[in-house]
Parts: C-alpha cells; structure tokens; sequence
C-alpha cells in the first residue's frame, strides 16, 4: 500500500482516491495537473486547499490533512 493509503486508513472522515490520469485527461486538464504523480488535498466543500506534485512525504500528508480537518 502506498503512503497515503497507510495515513488515511484511521481517518474516518479522509478518503484516498486514486485516479488513472491516462484514462481521464479531461479531468487532469481541468486540475492543472502537469505532473504524475500529483496528490490534491481537497476539503469537505471540493474545495482544493493543497497540492503535492510527485511523492508526498509524510509530514506534507499530516500538515495537509490538519489543514483540512
């Protein structure tokens, strides 16, 4: 399992999507996503609030999610 998968596992209210960026280019264009890989922090409202692009460390992943929370 990937790092963010291991975070997020406790969290109730934390959800990890991952989603098949050659598959959905629309969706990637809409997101200014310019690199793979790319982690959104995105709050309750669908609101982006943060971004990672390539692998986030760990520390990114908890600051990022107190943030939201």
């Amino acid at each position: 399992r990937t790092l963010l998968e291991h975070v997020v596992t406790d969290l109730y209210d934390v959800r990890h999507v991952e989603i098949d960026a050659e598959a959905h280019l629309e969706l990637v264009r809409q997101l200014d996503i310019r690199s793979t890989p790319t982690t959104l922090f995105v709050d309750r409202n669908g609101h982006e609030v943060g971004r990672a692009a390539g692998a986030p460390k760990r520390d990114q992943v908890l600051s990022a999610i107190s943030a939201i929370r």
